[in-house]
């Protein structure tokens, strides 16, 4: 729409300035144009390219028999001189090169030139356009040219009208972009959107008095913006979004109240939006998401009676919606998603009769759904709010519904197919987790949901497959995970061939029977029935992204062909029964990134073919049988940040290590419970960088994972990093922004093993350590003084060791411990009296005779046995914080990126993770939630 606009406004300028040749006649145009002209159309190519209605390239007309280029397609000519002023090849298909000296330049009487919607990929920007003195519209958006603007351009001084945008790999240097505004006077439109311009705008820029339509979005604007540029007299359109910008809307209004559209999405706005804003009663569209703004809703949005689009989503707005839109009646769009409003739904919403797209997403808002009016709804994204009671009657009379969003809510009642049958344009269903339940009773005829594309119906209580899919031939995402569905999927239900995400994870499914594998992209089946061996059609998947089959009862060996599918990079089998060894048949160049196998019984060495994942991120093999020496060549995987072998038959000593930084992006380190000797290598924890230096608890939460794009704008996977827990964001050709999961801790476990000799000192560099347990081993010597330097750590096991010495005073220094066991040792003297030391109790200390002072009874100078059984039961890290703070155990939490609380005694956490928020417009939303029930036998 908005390209069509801007043509719109470059015709009127074209047309209001010279009379097209035919007014009074036909003349011959100049010899020297038309030689111009043909001389460049060979030296250009058709390509396939076009993004307009017609592939039809205007050139075709031009040839030597008819020297008259007046006639030509696309060519105006002067009606007294001849010369060639105008040219429009917009949408011809051109292709090429433009070369500095190109026969185009010659034209130097030309006033307007159009080569937009062409495929100039291959070209650098004209860098000849300087020498179009007479230029004054000039439309090369959508062509693909790469490399830098030339400060010529600048030099155009009779420039009107120019758009450049959407060349994305195009730059404009400071230079050039601070003389476009400088020399430019009578500039009235420019477009530069995603241009890469990657500076600020001067503070005392000099904007044309005359501009009207200026769009500098997405071109990596940096710095303050100038405040002038709201005071220009004629300014209509000003889009500046997503850049860099520090925005300061002023507090008094332009009085020529001309804007109608502004456009400031993601940028810093911050504070309240200023009251000077209602000012401007013309405006239309009003987009400010991602601002940062603060405060109650504008109530002056009443005044903008011409409004058709407002989006306010994504800031921290918080209060009541006001009921202030009766008279907003020419709106299409709302979008107030990802706020904070709470309070009842406005009711003066269901009487705009030209709403399209209403989002409320992602806020506190209560109370029953209104009666909706307004048929002309075409989304409707109610979810993640605290609406409760029924599903209102009306819902089944807007036929015009393509998206419905009614998901995690409060609601009530029983809702089945046949409310939504009549909307034959509806593509996105999302009940999940509204309270809603599914009634599978009512027959629908065979003719409903032709375009449904995707259906979430998560945790609503469905029995039954739903068999009104039948007709759903165009169905690609399919989410009925928490429910109570038995048995195996239905025969028809393999004829899904579009199908790419399927999660049926937390239901009573036996059988893999049925699963369209072919396109299968997400499978989720976790926490279901399936036994027996994985059938042989799994290995045609070769389009599978991520596989989640835990916490199943699936049985024999894991096939050859699963470690070799070529796109996948999240495979987790964990706790299941398969046995035998782990295939050696990693491929070269492998995509795997996280790798789950754990509480399955799998035994031999590791497969050294492993060193071919070399994205590999989390490797989890714990709760196995699994014997060898510590595999060292591991050290090879260099982007390994969590590593977890605990509960095998690994034995000896930790030696060997080639790299001089061994998994140095290591946090999470856990070798507990094995069969280890040898000294605590200094190496190792040499290699942990990522321990060091990277204090959570003064920059803030940060996050662990990595965002894999699938299939550009259509997927996006979130994938959270822990234990093959992933969630799917699936949209409809719009950017999406998320909360991202927060970065899990780090830790480092080596408990239960056979280790000795002396802590390293060298511990202590670990700065950003926040568990350490190194409890159970045969550890001796002193606690090294220089663990003072550990200050992030919240836990510390050093417990059934036979660790000499006094507890260092220094250890008093680590404010955010909150977790200690130095239980089962050989420590003595005063137990130190400050910080975090006040809060311990006893047990933190038993089975050390010799220590004294509180909280043990042993006053300092008398001696009195604080010795308690010596037991070997397990640590507190062990039990509480090691299983229940380290999630993902099994089929514990999925998606636990959280950490349960550490103080149990206390009161007081710091550790916890933010409800996972889904902010999306264009998406249906698939998360696998935390597992109801462990493994069934």
């Amino acid at each position: 729409m908005e390209r069509i606009l801007l043509s719109l406004v470059i015709l009127q300028f074209v047309y209001a300035g010279e009379v097209v040749c035919f007014s009074f006649g036909d003349p011959l145009c100049s010899s020297h144009d038309s030689l111009s002209l043909l001389q460049f159309k060979h030296s250009l190519s058709l390509t396939d390219y076009h993004d307009c209605g017609s592939p039809y390239s205007k050139t075709t007309s031009w040839n030597s028999t008819s020297m008259d280029c007046c006639k030509w397609d696309g060519v105006t000519c002067n009606l007294l001189t001849g010369h060639v002023i105008g040219l429009d090849l917009s949408c011809s298909r051109l292709g090429g090169t433009l070369h500095p000296n190109s026969s185009l330049f010659q034209l130097r009487h030309l006033q307007t030139l159009d080569l937009s919607l062409n495929g100039f990929s291959g070209s650098q920007f004209p860098q000849g356009i300087g020498q179009l003195v007479s230029l004054a519209h000039l439309n090369l958006s959508y062509c693909w040219f790469k490399g830098r603007i030339p400060l010529e351009m600048s030099h155009l001084t009779n420039l009107v009208s120019v758009d450049l945008s959407n060349n994305i790999n195009v730059q404009f240097s400071q230079e050039g972009f601070n003389k476009l505004f400088h020399n430019l006077t009578k500039l009235e439109l420019l477009s530069l959107s995603e241009v890469n311009i990657s500076s600020s705008i001067p503070m005392n820029v000099s904007f044309s008095s005359s501009l009207r339509y200026l769009n500098l979005a997405t071109t990596n604007l940096q710095g303050d913006l100038p405040k002038n540029i709201f005071l220009l007299p004629k300014l209509e359109t000003l889009r500046l979004s997503r850049n860099h910008l520090t925005v300061s809307l002023p507090e008094y209004s332009n009085k020529t109240h001309s804007l109608t559209e502004l456009d400031l999405s993601y940028n810093n706005v911050s504070g309240r939006i200023p009251n000077s804003l209602g000012t401007h009663k013309s405006l239309k569209l009003l987009l400010l998401p991602g601002c940062n703004l603060i405060g109650p809703f504008p109530e002056f949005i009443r005044n903008f009676s011409q409004i058709t689009q407002l989006d306010l989503s994504y800031n921290n707005l918080q209060g009541r919606i006001p009921d202030i839109f009766s008279n907003l009646q020419m709106l299409t769009h709302l979008l107030l998603h990802n706020n904070n409003f709470t309070g009842p739904f406005p009711s003066s919403h269901v009487n705009l009769t030209n709403l399209q797209v209403l989002t409320l997403t992602n806020n506190s808002l209560s109370g029953p759904l209104p009666e909706f009016k307004a048929n002309s709804l075409e989304r409707l994204d109610l979810s993640h709010n605290q609406f409760s009671g029924p599903i209102p009657q009306s819902l089944t009379h807007l036929l015009n519904l393509a998206d419905v969003f009614f998901g995690h809510n409060k609601l009530s009642g029983e809702i089945g197919a046949e409310t939504f049958s009549s909307m034959k344009n509806l593509q996105y269903l999302d009940l999940s987790h509204s309270g809603l339940s599914w009634s599978s009773n009512i027959i629908i005829n065979n003719t409903a949901f032709p375009l449904l594309y995707s259906l979430g119906l998560s945790s609503c209580r469905v029995k039954d497959f739903p068999n009104f899919l039948l007709n759903s031939k165009e169905i690609r995402i399919l989410d009925l995970s928490e429910n109570e569905i038995h048995g195996q999927l239905p025969k028809w239900f393999g004829g899904f061939s579009a199908l790419y995400v399927l999660n049926i994870s937390h239901n009573y499914l036996t059988s893999l029977d049925h699963i369209p594998w072919e396109k299968m992209m997400i499978l989720d089946l976790q926490s279901n029935s399936l036994t027996g061996p994985l059938p042989s059609p799994i290995c045609t998947a070769t389009s599978l992204y991520i596989m989640n089959l835990s916490c199943n009862n699936l049985s024999a060996e894991i096939p050859n062909c699963l470690l070799t599918l070529s796109w996948l990079m999240v495979l987790d089998l964990g706790a299941n029964n398969f046995h035998g060894p782990i295939p050696n048949k990693f491929p070269k160049n492998s995509t795997l990134v996280h790798v789950d196998l754990s509480k399955n019984q799998l035994e031999g060495p590791l497969p050294t073919s492993l060193v071919n994942c070399t994205s590999l991120r989390i490797l989890d093999l714990e709760n196995n049988k699994i014997r060898e020496t510590f595999p060292t060549w591991l050290e090879a995987l260099q982007e390994l940040e969590v590593l977890m072998l605990k509960t095998n038959r690994f034995y000896g000593p930790m030696v060997g290590f080639k790299k001089k930084s061994p998994f140095p992006c290591m946090r999470i380190f856990d070798l507990s419970d094995n069969s280890i000797t040898g000294s605590l290598p200094t190496e190792v924890l040499k290699g942990f960088k990522a321990m060091m230096n990277m204090d959570a608890h003064k920059s803030g939460l940060e996050y662990l994972g990595e965002t894999f794009s699938i299939l550009g704008n259509i997927y996006e996977v979130l994938y959270s990093g822990w234990y093959a827990e992933s969630i799917l964001l699936v949209m409809k050709n719009q950017e999406i922004e998320s909360k991202k999961i927060l970065r899990m801790f780090t830790t480092i476990d080596l408990s239960r093993n056979k280790l000795e000799g002396e802590i390293p000192k060298f511990i202590g560099n670990l700065n950003s350590l926040l568990l350490l347990n190194l409890s159970h081993n045969s550890l001796t010597g002193h606690i090294p003084v220089e663990m003072r330097n550990m200050s992030t750590l919240e836990a510390l096991d050093l417990s059934f060791n036979q660790l000499t010495g006094k507890i260092p005073e220094e250890l008093a220094s680590l404010t955010f411990l909150a977790v200690l066991n130095l239980s089962h040792n050989h420590l003595v003297g005063r137990i130190p009296q400050s910080n975090q030391f006040n809060t311990f109790q006893n047990d933190s200390y038993f089975g050390n005779s010799d220590l004294c002072g509180l909280p043990l009874s042993n006053e300092c100078g008398k001696h009195k046995s604080a010795s308690a059984p010596v037991e070997d039961e397990p640590s507190i890290l062990s039990e509480m914080t090691w299983q229940s703070v380290l999630m993902g155990y099994g089929c514990g939490l999925t998606f636990g990126l959280g950490i349960v609380y550490l103080i149990y005694r206390f009161e007081r956490p710091r550790w916890f993770i933010n409800s996972l928020e889904i902010i999306i417009n264009e998406m249906i939303y698939i998360v696998q939630r935390a597992c109801k029930r462990r493994r069934r036998n």
